[in-house]
């Protein structure tokens, strides 16, 4: 039994580590590319690239453990099966029962592993990353600045420098159109001037040094002009950052004592505590994950004859997609109150726990799935 529980081991840990690699890669290609403009900007280096995908690890690891481990069971398994060394080990009385132990001692640990990064390292993570990127898209705005070019990507703002330093980043002949009360906008001219990154949070300051700033009121028909030796000009970037910063999940930034204190806090001051609590348990279904999938993959691997590898990418596909949207469905359910938040974060694995249940039964009892 040792020597089969080793074989079994081979056989869906090598896939299982290959399908994680793969699949974190893909996962961070993909988030790339919907990050281009912020991760391509002029102020990004390989450096930043790598704390990025440091940050960003977690997340990824928990998107893509359980899709991996599913692949892992279906190929895996499916050739023992496919190769009738299934059949072989029936013959020598280990039956269908006695293979499941290993995908669920597996899936298990599994579980367990993807219990502590949703606790700890993925909220960790996630918020790491939100402030990593709002600070690289400050130093962007910096390198962004080019001589002579209108630069409108701040909200609501138009910047114009007549010329750049790019080595001490700072500006001469600046100008500056804040249109953020639309009703007396304010433009600024400014001998000189540059941005201050080193501020907190999603704020720029614009530090602008011998010039004037004019400010009309239509309504009172008035214009009126001050000069300044040095002015500050303190600018929340939250509506632009927003648009740019595609890292952002703000539940999955809390921890599950800091979702359970949300929804206490919504609860008391009248509001709805389930959102809350229907986050707390879809990262708890959702870690639970790798167990249902052994036990509903196992049966379905072993009893397939022919056509394993295709038949294993379709139904991986398929069956995480049903398990997603099964989450999804329950959690809404949840969210309205039509059932129990505790059901509806487990329902999805109840469900494929005992599709697995019955795939099983017909497994022990024909060899086959139909």
């Amino acid at each position: 039994m040792k020597l089969l529980s080793r074989y079994l081991l081979k056989e869906l840990v090598i896939p299982l580590v290959v399908w994680v690699v793969f699949l974190f890669i893909l996962l961070f290609v993909m988030q790339f590319l919907r990050g281009t403009d912020v991760i391509l900007g002029s102020a990004v280096t390989l450096e930043d690239l790598g704390q990025l995908m440091f940050y960003l690890a977690p997340h990824f690891l928990m998107m893509a453990l359980p899709i991996a481990f599913l692949l892992a069971i279906l190929l895996g398994l499916g050739r023992l099966s496919e190769d009738r060394e299934i059949t072989a080990l029936q013959a020598l009385g280990i039956g269908p029962v006695q293979l499941l132990a290993g995908p669920l001692a597996i899936g298990a640990v599994l579980a367990g592993l993807m219990l502590l990064l949703t606790s700890t390292a993925e909220p960790w993570g996630l918020t790491s990353v939100k402030e990593f990127v709002a600070e690289i898209i400050k130093k962007n705005v910096v390198g962004d600045v080019k001589s002579g070019v209108f630069y409108e990507d701040l909200s609501n703002l138009t910047l114009y420098a007549e010329t750049v330093d790019d080595e001490e980043h700072r500006w001469t002949n600046v100008l500056l159109h804040d249109d953020r009360e639309p009703s007396s906008a304010l433009l600024m001219l400014a001998r000189n001037g540059r941005v201050n990154t080193n501020t907190v949070g999603q704020v720029l300051t614009l530090e602008l040094g011998d010039g004037e700033a004019h400010r009309a009121d239509p309504s009172a028909a008035s214009y009126s002009v001050v000069t300044f030796q040095q002015g500050d000009i303190a600018v929340g970037v939250e509506g632009s950052m927003g648009r740019r910063n595609r890292f952002r999940s703000p539940k999955e930034e809390l921890t599950p004592s800091e979702l359970l204190q949300a929804a206490d806090e919504a609860q008391r001051t009248g509001g709805d505590p389930r959102p809350f609590l229907m986050s707390l348990h879809n990262r708890v279904g959702h870690a639970l994950a790798p167990l249902s999938f052994a036990l509903l993959g196992t049966p379905l691997a072993i009893g397939r004859r022919q056509g394993g590898r295709a038949w294993g990418y379709l139904f991986t596909l398929g069956g995480y997609v049903l398990f997603y949207l099964l989450m999804r469905f329950f959690e809404q359910m949840g969210q309205q109150g039509k059932m129990p938040v505790l059901l509806a974060g487990q329902l999805a694995n109840i469900v494929f726990c005992v599709a697995g249940l019955v795939a099983m039964y017909r497994v022990s009892r024909s060899g086959t799935v139909r």
